[in-house]
């Protein structure tokens, strides 16, 4: 068992507010103490902290931890029942109590308006951490999980106890364990029972977490509590995508001389890099495999496989994969590049493109696969002189680009409806796209996405894949700089030719500055009805309850 005693850290200047808060449990007549530290933030995030054995609500790294995640949401430390200033008796094997106090905590704060954005725990805590999110089913879902220096092999505390306190144990059926904790001495008897019920405790069942939980695993590469091969095991039973490790090198159990560095790991994790990031080690797997499945066409994907929680209906929203795909234009797939669009059941594409593209790159067609074409700008916008306003629009940046984007809109009623449609009567797979499959073609699936309520993070993270794929043809540069003229050099070409998440972030303010949701903007652009609506939604979204236990 770690010894974690009260060290403190300076955390340095406090963020926000602190306010300690007393929460009564709901299994016993106690009171949990805790720290609320707060910069009011409008998504009402919560991070709950929860310490190890012997610890409290102030020691080690907790302080410092919560300062550095208070720009992402609000935290609450608290201490354990009978640990500091919380009621109750501190206990050996009180797994149960861990339990009990973690959800009096998870239902305090929700009864005041919180969303229980992250459970976070250290040693014991992890554990209990762990075992919360695996056996309450709570709803809605707690996106993001955790678990620093957790022990996996419960086993393992007979070598921390050692030779003379196993004998006790066998002789005298107890010992008494003499211990420091928040700067007083404390004596707990500890049974052979409870020592069995320690170790016999089902660390197992982490595998019942669901699948859409974000986990961190973090662990000191020389933690003598808890051995490395531990956190190797649970990331190992934890092996779905949503899953990643991080070891501290060179990092004791409590991170004595690294607490700094654990800190900013966390903060880091969330934060909208770290989140973007861990975004990007799932998505591109399946990514580069969608890319070049195609012959002969750039920047193919399917827009879906997105997991949409819900606060509101007690559903994890799930946007269908394979029934949307997206690309750059389509005019000269192989035929093994027809045969795998054939094998995708694809039965139609939709051509964003105008008039002039479209004869300079005829789309295909077969049997089995349709060509609808649905130009977001009309061939007069296509003359040299709107042209090269356009072009000069991407040459502005961030402010252009969703400028450029916006000019998109005023034109809704001449290519999207023809998309919904096909998605609500028809509902079979289809192909969007334009020339490069990235502005026009991204402003359509950004508006399907905002149908189905997808994070806008995700739809602009989505959005700069086109970016990765660098799908940029060389006669497209030669056209695009003889529309711009003198001063179009080849690097501000491909410049305007990229994408970046910003761009559409830009775009999506400024959409919604103009014209509210998407909702606002479907009913007063194409006097749709709110029922049309949700019928493109449902056609696209598959509704899962939760719990998710059995997925």
């Amino acid at each position: 068992m770690a010894k974690e005693g009260s060290r403190r850290v300076d955390p340095g200047p406090t963020i926000g507010s602190l306010t300690t808060i007393k929460i009564k449990t709901q299994d016993a007549p106690l009171q949990l103490s805790g720290v609320l530290q707060s910069t009011n933030h409008s998504s009402r995030r919560l991070g709950i902290i929860c310490h190890g054995v012997l610890g409290h609500k102030n020691y080690l790294f907790q302080p410092m931890l919560a300062n550095m995640l208070a720009p992402y949401m609000d935290t609450f430390r608290f201490d354990f029942r009978g640990n500091a200033d919380s009621e109750g008796q501190m206990g050996y094997s009180n797994w149960d109590d861990d339990y009990n106090d973690i959800d009096s905590v998870v239902k305090y704060f929700e009864q005041q308006g919180y969303h229980i954005y992250a459970l976070i725990g250290h040693s014991r805590g992890a554990i209990s951490s762990l075992n919360y999110a695996a056996v309450s089913n709570h709803v809605p879902l707690i996106p993001y999980i955790i678990s620093i220096s957790t022990r996996f092999d419960m086993t393992d505390v007979r070598r921390r106890h050692g030779q003379q306190i196993l004998t006790l144990l066998e002789e005298q059926g107890h010992f008494d364990w003499e211990a420091r904790a928040a700067g007083k001495d404390v004596s707990i008897r500890v049974t052979k029972k409870n020592f069995d019920d320690f170790i016999q405790f089902n660390t197992a069942a982490v595998a019942n977490i669901p699948s859409m939980t974000n986990i961190l695993l973090c662990h000191g590469s020389e933690d003598a509590v808890v051995p490395v091969k531990d956190i190797a095991t649970l990331h190992g039973l934890l092996s779905h995508a949503r899953t990643s490790l991080r070891i501290i090198t060179n990092a004791d159990h409590n991170y004595r001389r690294h607490t700094q560095e654990l800190s900013e790991t966390i903060a880091r994790y969330f934060s909208a890099e770290g989140r973007k990031e861990e975004w990007l080690r799932r998505v591109r797997p399946s990514w580069k495999t969608w890319v070049n499945a195609v012959g002969g066409v750039l920047n193919f994907r399917t827009v879906g496989d997105i997991w949409i929680p819900s606060t509101t209906d007690h559903t994890l929203n799930y946007m269908r994969p394979g029934l949307i795909y997206r690309c750059a234009d389509i005019s000269g797939p192989t035929p093994e590049g027809i045969a795998v669009l054939e094998a995708l059941n694809i039965t139609d594409v939709y051509d964003l493109r105008s008039t002039p593209e479209a004869e300079r790159r005829p789309t295909f067609q077969t049997d089995k696969i349709k060509r609808h074409h649905i130009p977001v700008f009309s061939e007069e916008d296509y003359s040299p002189d709107k042209i090269a306003i356009r072009f000069g629009m991407y040459m502005g940046g961030t402010d252009g680009f969703s400028e450029a984007y916006m000019t998109m809109l005023p034109n809704v009623r001449r290519f999207f409806p023809p998309i919904l449609e096909h998605i609500v009567n028809k509902r079979t797979p289809f192909v969007v796209h334009c020339t490069g499959g990235k502005d026009r073609t991204g402003v359509v699936c950004a508006m399907l996405q905002m149908i189905c309520g997808v994070d806008e993070e995700l739809i602009a993270w989505e959005y700069e894949l086109t970016h990765l794929c660098q799908a940029i043809k060389e006669d497209d540069v030669k056209h695009v700089r003889a529309a711009l003229g003198e001063g179009a050099t080849e690097d501000r070409v491909r410049g305007l030719l990229s994408a970046k998440a910003e761009y559409m972030f830009r775009f999506l303010e400024r959409f919604h500055a103009k014209y509210g949701t998407i909702h606002d903007f479907l009913m007063s652009e194409l006097n749709m009805t709110m029922e049309q609506i949700h019928a493109v939604r449902d056609a696209l979204v598959v509704k899962i309850p939760v719990p998710r236990a059995a997925l």
